[in-house]
């Protein structure tokens, strides 16, 4: 059987859970808007973070599956760090500029991925990889186009943005590096065990400056928020990532923002524009022209 035939399968199956992983992602701005208290940023993060890893230890101890953090992978400590400066670049930038600036200026990370992948990490960059990351960073910019806005100190908040673009791009790298040299799902499971744990406690003391007491309601929707798109979403990328290149693994990423606004017009009865249908089109149309030169 030649090479392409058999890898086509499994990239397939990344495909299909780098999307529905994306799906799960898309979950995270509608959960967020049932939050009823005053409850900040980090506190909401550092909260996920906790959630997500007692549902993943939970899923090891069901496997039955020794619980390890592999503290001393370089790859592991480059997620660890990056998760923690995107947390708080985003969340800090998200004050002072608009979520539409900050969600564009955070998906400039696939432009970040192509520098480290041909300097760094001796990759070969196509063509048709740079046009895929430009029609996908332009298609976020259609689908939030509508929602662009003015107010607070914008370009500091967009310069924090844009590092947290860049932070999460190390994060890409590095998590689609150690996935793609994985060889089991428990293995995945036990990497991302250890990112939410080492992140929230790295994060804790920052949070704790802005604690408030979540209500009943709120605790139903922060667990909603830690299992969906933290827990299942990052599992299910990181599985994706095992199969597929890491670009493609990166603008598998950038879909949630298709999701985000396909579950905002279900639940939340916003609108779908034509100009945001036509982002969401771009970025789907460039994942998958990343797979072309695997094929």
């Amino acid at each position: 059987m030649p090479y392409s035939t058999a890898k086509q399968p499994m990239m397939q199956n990344g495909l299909l859970l780098g999307f529905l992983a994306a799906f799960l992602w898309g979950t995270h701005s509608v959960i967020v808007r049932y939050l009823t208290s005053d409850l900040g940023g980090l506190q909401i993060a550092v909260t996920r973070l906790f959630i997500a890893a007692l549902a993943i230890y939970c899923i090891l101890r069901v496997m039955r599956v020794p619980v390890s953090i592999e503290h001393k992978n370089w790859n592991f400590r480059l997620a660890v760090l990056s998760t923690v400066v995107n947390y708080v670049l985003f969340h800090i930038g998200l004050e002072h500029t608009g979520a539409a600036n900050a969600m564009v200026l955070e998906n400039t990370a696939p432009f970040f991925v192509l520098l480290f992948l041909y300097f760094f990490a001796d990759t070969p960059v196509a063509r048709v990889d740079v046009l895929a990351t430009i029609l996908a960073i332009f298609g976020v910019f259609l689908t939030v186009f509508r929602d662009f806005q003015g107010g607070g100190e914008p370009l500091f908040g967009d310069l924090l943005e844009i590092g947290a673009g860049l932070s999460w791009a190390v994060f890409l790298v590095s998590s689609s590096q150690a996935m793609r040299n994985s060889t089991s799902t428990a293995e995945r499971l036990n990497f991302l065990f250890g990112i939410f744990v080492c992140a929230g406690v790295l994060l804790l003391p920052l949070a704790a400056f802005s604690l408030q007491t979540p209500t009943a309601k709120d605790v139903i929707f922060l667990i909603l928020l830690g299992v969906l798109p933290t827990a299942m979403a990052y599992y299910l990328w990181y599985e994706a990532a095992a199969r597929v290149s890491t670009l493609t693994a990166t603008l598998m990423f950038a879909a949630s923002v298709v999701f985000t606004f396909i579950n905002s017009a279900l639940f939340l009865g916003a609108a779908i524009t034509p100009i945001a249908a036509l982002g969401a089109i771009l970025i789907v149309a460039a994942v998958f022209l990343t797979t072309m030169k695997q094929e």
